[in-house]
């Protein structure tokens, strides 16, 4: 049975604000009990690994798959095959990247990570095969419409890994806390997957249907995979730029600057997950139109992305004060501030990306994205060559670059008359968070009023304009709408 699409946004993106607020406590801990240093090893020693899960892929294939799925499902046809396919794909990849962490510890040795974090690589396998047995779980309810159901899933990860994580950062002052933590999510998450799901099929019973589909899975599925590829190598390099650049101490920033971000773009990412379950579905049934789904779930993004960097901004240099963030951590803030406006570029183009994938011209979507992510490595690069002194300002420089040009790209390529919404709403909250930002990281003594000041003109733009579409505000709660309706279009 589908669930509401709001539904699935909302759970989708409750999911992170939960996890944000038990982060509030981790962050207070980390900040005092873990050395900048370690904390630095660690994200090097994540970033090595997720290179090496890079020569493990399933080249889209699953994704391919679950896209067949949810446009049969829409037509009332058994996806049995489908589900027993992702499990049998899902527990050999994920099975084969753990023994290979495994193997290559001498190679973290060589690059100078320290041999007491080698235990890390252990947890970090078992934490692999059970998150790849939850993303089949997962995968299923995306393609039947449960998207609230695999929000709520989400969140009973998330809850259980923050609680034993914090717990022990204290009992044990290390990093370990972290991956053990992370281990312990997903055997929760696993629990009520399974709970949910009760519907288990044998992963074997989805063979037959990999070799049967498979050179159409792979030219479908590879473009996908590609784009997430793509982005996590462009990641991992930029993480080993800044370590061979500027040291263990600034990864450890970069990292704590990254997680501050997160706060807003997993938004982002909550809607995406719906939006192309829909488009799936729609496409599946025969009833689509795409350039009012990606006008509707890009405007509302961006919106509410906007509104959520700029309160961000006014609330940042509360982490210091309030003892969120401690010692030399609380560097990090005002490059996490200064990333914000990221979130807002980085939304339509998640969505045009999702788009031009689940309706079959995923090739396009990938030059588009390949084109980013080479801007971005290749101007983070230059700027530390030629001017070392902008530190991890060149970073955020070079991040604003890699998302603005494929959404200038994206742009040109639909110019329909819906793209003036996105065009505007776009300018106009980038405008206000990069002031935001900018009066934060520039003026003396800004804040609050500063900040304040923004904060308030943005509430006082989107009543202006209106962003949220109706279809919006009609899939709401009733107690919910009248708190959205003032930035809704009367009649729309």
């Amino acid at each position: 049975m589908g669930e509401s699409p709001v539904g699935g946004v909302v759970f989708g993106y409750l999911y992170t604000a939960t996890t944000y607020v038990f982060a509030l406590v981790y962050v207070i801990l980390l900040t005092r009990l873990i050395p900048l240093a370690q904390y630095g090893y660690y994200n090097t020693l994540m970033a090595m690994m997720g290179m090496i899960g890079l020569f493990f892929p399933t080249l889209g294939i699953d994704a391919a798959i679950a896209r067949e799925g949810a446009m049969m499902h829409s037509r009332g046809l058994s996806i049995d095959d489908h589900y027993a396919a992702l499990l049998a794909i899902s527990l050999t990849v994920s099975t084969l990247y753990s023994a290979a962490l495994i193997i290559a510890i001498p190679l973290y040795l060589v690059s100078k990570i320290p041999s007491e974090y080698v235990g890390l690589v252990f947890i970090y396998a078992i934490y692999v095969i059970t998150a790849g047995i939850n993303g089949a779980l997962s995968a299923y309810l995306w393609m039947t419409g449960r998207l609230a159901s695999q929000g709520i899933g989400g969140i009973v990860g998330n809850m259980t890994f923050r609680s034993v994580e914090i717990a022990l950062l204290i009992l044990l002052k290390s990093v370990y806390a972290i991956l053990i933590g992370m281990a312990t999510g997903q055997l929760a998450a696993l629990i009520y997957y399974l709970a949910i799901v009760r519907h288990l099929v044998s992963p074997s019973r989805g063979i037959a249907l990999i070799r049967r589909g498979f050179r159409n899975y792979l030219s479908l599925g590879i473009q996908n995979w590609l784009l997430g590829y793509l982005g996590s190598i462009g990641g991992y390099v930029i993480t080993y730029i800044v370590y061979s650049f500027m040291g263990t101490t600034y990864v450890a920033l970069y990292g704590l600057a990254g997680y501050i971000l997160g706060a807003i773009t997993a938004l982002g990412g909550a809607v995406t997950n719906v939006f192309g379950s829909r488009v799936a579905h729609a496409l599946g049934s025969g009833a689509v139109n795409g350039h009012r789904l990606i006008h509707d779930y890009a405007v509302a993004a961006i919106s509410v992305s906007g509104i959520l960097a700029v309160g961000a901004i006014l609330a940042a240099p509360l982490l210091p004060l309030l003892g969120i963030v401690h010692g030399n951590y609380a560097e990090a803030i005002p490059y996490g501030v200064a990333l914000f406006g990221t979130a807002i570029l980085g939304s339509v183009n998640s969505i045009y990306s999702t788009y031009y994938w689940v309706s079959g011209r995923g090739w396009l979507a990938l030059e588009v994205s390949s084109v980013g992510i080479a801007v971005n490595v290749a101007s983070a690069l230059a700027l530390l060559i030629i001017n070392k002194g902008l530190g991890l300002y060149s970073v955020v420089i070079a991040s604003y670059l890699g998302s603005l040009i494929p959404m200038v790209i994206y742009l040109l390529m639909n110019r329909e008359s819906s793209i003036y919404d996105i065009v505007i709403n776009a300018i106009t909250y980038l405008f206000l968070t990069i002031a935001g930002s900018l009066s934060y990281l520039l003026i003396i003594n800004s804040w609050p009023l500063y900040q304040l000041g923004i904060f308030l003109v943005s509430l006082i733009v989107t009543y202006l304009l209106k962003p949220i579409p109706r279809s919006v505000i009609d899939q709401l709660p009733d107690f919910a709408r009248p708190m959205l309706m003032p930035f809704t279009q009367v009649g729309e």
